[in-house]
């Protein structure tokens, strides 16, 4: 059986029920508030927020400022203040205050506002609830004064940016009934860091607005310039443009009418032109002309003699001039001018400016205006007087111009009487430059083309082998033999006879593709075309040859001459003119080293005697006698080797531990010059050798080469060396020889003599390698001759040689020549050398003889070649 609830039990359960209900209601209630409070303060801050944008200056702003504070809490009395700290004030942006006067507190001292409540919060940067308990506690401690109306609540907070104190906000209430508490403290501390925040914004927007302002202004200032800038610009460009166009009427004018004309319509794009007109002054200076006149007033302007008007004026004193009524009078009263009937009608103003040239007044041009309403300025006279400039270079231009047209009608029928003239002499002249072209490129004598068509023909003949392999061609060098003979003997219009014959010869050997040319003298070369083969080559040379060969009539006597034939063959792309003309040179020279009349093939062999030589050379010029050079003695014996008669010098060089005989390296030495300072060292060592030998009497026989008899600085060089070693030159025998000496006789006659004055012996040697021409004998002042070697081996086999050998030594008795030989090397040789009267000799036989001086060593001797 159930239970049943009593009554009482019932309303002890609805009493608990209704005071959790009513704990709940009240909870509500305070949360409804709390919500409602949080709304109120978001929609502030909101609206604080928003002052920064929609703020029409600082003084609304806080104005709004205080308005939305009120609304939150008791703000009758407000004000906001800033701290300055440069200037060490505070100012007071908003003061609203029921007591205090605000224009008392504008701007106060810091060092008079610390000691208020106002500046504790600014020390302090803590916000402060003063009521009436909390400030006597305050002043007690000696943090704070008294100072203005005492508040009964006071509530301040600092205004902070960043870590700094910038001012406060403060709140305060005279009134009992409207008191503030922490939570008022609370929300106006929150409150004033979202005022600072939007202040913060408003003071950058100020900034922008005021640097907008500024750049707005800079800007205006900029284009205003800029606009006075473009406006002279184009004024400029205007004048430019009326100038150029003024100057190019010279040129593109009809006549002297339309010059003027589009000469007026310039000027009037400038300035005010309806009355314009152009005076220029006579040749004779007496009369003015107006070539071109515009007038709204007169119709025309006549030819007047120069008298008192504005122009004259103008043209008197060379200046423009700017004439209204009051400075005509004034000239008029000076008597500068004098206005007739013949001057025009009088304007109200009339600017004129002078026409000048090289420093002369030749005109004047002038506008001028008789309208009331229409006034010129000094800077139209300015411009005027500018433009004056170029015209008057204009119109003397237009007149200079139409003189040349004047001139150049003239001319042109001169011109066309001279060129039927000229169409001859150009005819006549390209005759003649035809004909100077072919002097140009072929000999004088006989008509065959010179070395540059030569070379020019043969460049062509290497870019065609270039360009076709398969193709080859040679070039022949051709050296006449006996040519000087010819020349010397018979003369030099036989020479050229002879030179013609030659060249028709050679024309007939060759093909009529092929080019026969002459280099000079007697030297010619043949470029022989497109060959098969080499051997094509060889039976054109061979056909030169025995054409050369047979005799040439000269005034009317047969003469023999010959030809050396030197052929090279371009069989390769990279040749070159320069090496087939040496090639071919080379193998010339190789062929009349064989015995001439004959040809010779250039090969690599001829080519690595040529580099061979030229490596020799290359060493001589850089020997050095001390280290390469030294002296050998060859005795000289009577025939029978018995007694020794003299020694003779020999200079060796000894190149790579090879010694190279004399004869092997002086035709290289004679060709580089170095033969000069080879025989002044022989002849110092020989002297040495004199010095220091202890045979009495020796005489040294040493070979010198012609060089030294061809100029009297090389003689005066060898006297010299002998008289600074102190030697008798009668111990000294110099040598030349036969074959250098024909070449260059009058020379070496005088520098003969003056060796042989000195005291030396002298000789003539390789007596009979040549023609052995008696002259030498009768004229140059020779003691000794010394037979050539050759000749002496020929004694044995030719009885010509020695027939000639007896009546060479019976001339040589008779002139009192000491005769000997050289290259005696065997008893067979030594007795016919006796048989003939030669007492003297020198080679291998004669040395053997002297068992004496077989043991004696080559003497060698040190020095120094540059």
């Amino acid at each position: 059986m159930a239970a049943t609830n009593s009554p009482n039990d019932n309303q002890t359960a609805l009493a608990k029920e209704n005071q959790k209900l009513t704990k709940v209601i009240g909870r509500l209630k305070r949360l409804t508030y709390s919500y409602r409070s949080a709304e109120v303060v978001q929609k502030a801050l909101f609206r604080i927020s928003e002052l920064a944008a929609s703020a029409r200056s600082m003084d609304n702003f806080y104005q709004s400022v205080h308005a939305i504070i009120g609304e939150l809490m008791y703000a009758r009395n407000f004000y906001v203040c800033f701290y300055e700290p440069d200037k060490k004030v505070v100012n007071f942006a908003y003061f609203v205050d029921e007591l205090d006067e605000k224009q008392v507190i504008e701007q106060m001292p810091m060092e008079s506002l610390a000691r208020g409540l106002t500046g504790y919060v600014m020390r302090t940067g803590q916000s402060l609830l003063c009521p009436p308990a909390v400030f006597k506690e305050l002043i007690q401690q000696n943090e704070v004064e008294e100072m203005g109306s005492a508040p009964i609540d006071w509530l301040g907070v600092p205004l902070i940016s960043g870590n700094s104190v910038i001012g406060a906000m403060v709140v305060q209430s005279y009134h009992d009934n409207h008191r503030y508490d922490e939570s008022d403290k609370d929300l106006l501390t929150f409150v004033s860091q979202h005022v600072v925040n939007a202040l913060e914004r408003l003071k950058q927007k100020e900034i922008l607005q005021k640097e907008i302002a500024h750049q707005t202004a800079e800007l205006r200032h900029a284009n205003e310039s800029l606009m006075k800038e473009i406006t002279v610009r184009e004024k400029v460009e205007q004048q430019t443009s009326v100038l150029f166009a003024i100057s190019e009427l010279t040129n593109t004018s009809e006549d002297m009418v339309t010059f003027y004309e589009a000469l007026h319509k310039q000027i009037a794009t400038l300035i005010h032109a309806d009355n314009f007109y152009v005076a220029l002054v006579s040749t004779d200076k007496k009369y003015i002309r107006f070539p071109y006149h515009k007038d709204e007033r007169d119709n025309k302007a006549e030819r007047r003699r120069i008298g008192k008007g504005l122009t004259e004026y103008v043209m008197r004193k060379a200046e423009p001039a700017f004439i209204d009524a009051e400075q005509r009078a004034l000239l008029t009263q000076n008597g500068e001018i004098n206005l007739t009937e013949d001057t025009g009608i009088v304007a109200k103003q009339w600017l004129g400016s002078p026409l000048v040239l090289d420093g002369k007044v030749f005109g004047v041009i002038a506008v001028q205006t008789y309208d009331e309403e229409f006034f010129y300025k000094h800077e139209d006279l300015e411009l005027l007087n500018f433009v004056s400039q170029h015209v008057a270079v204009a119109i003397e231009r237009r007149r200079a111009n139409e003189e040349i047209q004047r001139v150049n009608q003239f001319l042109e029928k001169k011109v066309e009487e001279r060129t039927e003239e000229l169409v001859s002499e150009i005819e006549r002249r390209k005759k003649i430059e035809a004909r100077l072209f072919h002097d140009a490129h072929h000999d004088n004598l006989t008509g065959l083309p010179n070395r540059a068509l030569f070379t020019e023909s043969l460049q062509q003949a290497l870019a065609h082998q270039r360009r076709h392999p398969e193709h080859f061609f040679a070039v022949l060098f051709l050296d006449l033999d006996r040519f000087k003979n010819i020349n010397d003997t018979l003369g030099h219009s036989a020479g050229d006879e002879f030179l013609l014959d030659v060249s028709k010869r050679i024309q007939t050997c060759v093909r009529e593709n092929d080019l026969v040319a002459r280099l000079g003298g007697d030297e010619f070369v043949i470029l022989l075309d497109t060959m098969s083969s080499v051997d094509d080559a060889r039976e054109i040379a061979k056909r030169i040859i025995s054409s050369l060969n047979a005799p040439f009539i000269l005034n009317g006597h047969e003469h023999y001459s010959g030809a050396s034939i030197g052929i090279a063959i371009c069989d390769d792309s990279q040749d070159s003119v320069e090496r087939l003309l040496r090639d071919a040179d080379a193998a010339m020279y190789e062929a009349k080293s064989q015995g001439r009349g004959r040809y010779v093939v250039f090969d690599n062999t001829m080519h690595r005697t040529l580099v061979e030589s030229v490596k020799r050379e290359r060493a001589l010029r850089h020997a050095r006698i001390d280290q390469d050079f030294f002296v050998e003695f060859e005795a000289i014996a009577d025939i029978s080797g018995r007694h020794k008669h003299a020694s003779e010098a020999f200079l060796r060089w000894n190149i790579e531990n090879n010694r190279v005989k004399t004869s092997d390296y002086l035709a290289l030495a004679e060709k580089t010059g170095l033969i000069v300072k080879l025989d002044q060292y022989l002849l110092k060592r020989c002297c040495e050798h004199l010095l220091n030998t202890e045979v009495e009497a020796e005489r040294i026989h040493l070979n010198l080469s012609v060089r030294h008899l061809l100029k009297s600085g090389y003689i005066r060089q060898l006297l010299n060396i002998v008289e600074r070693y102190k030697v008798n030159p009668a111990q000294l025998v110099l040598e030349f020889s036969e074959t250098a000496l024909t070449q260059n006789d009058k020379r070496s006659v005088a520098s003969l003599r003056r060796l042989s004055q000195a005291g030396f012996k002298l000789v003539i040697d390789h007596f009979g390698r040549g023609a052995g021409p008696l002259q030498f004998l009768y004229n140059y002042p020779f003691s000794k001759l010394k037979l050539d070697q050759d000749y002496v081996q020929r004694l044995e086999t030719s009885t010509r040689a020695r027939a000639m050998l007896r009546h060479v030594a019976t001339l040589c008795d008779e002139l009192e020549i000491e005769l000997y030989a050289a290259g005696v090397k065997n008893e067979s040789l030594a007795n016919i050398l006796c048989e003939l009267g030669v007492e003297f000799g020198q080679g291998n036989y004669v040395t053997k003889r002297l068992r004496s001086l077989e043991s004696k060593a080559p003497s060698k001797a040190n020095g120094t070649l540059s």
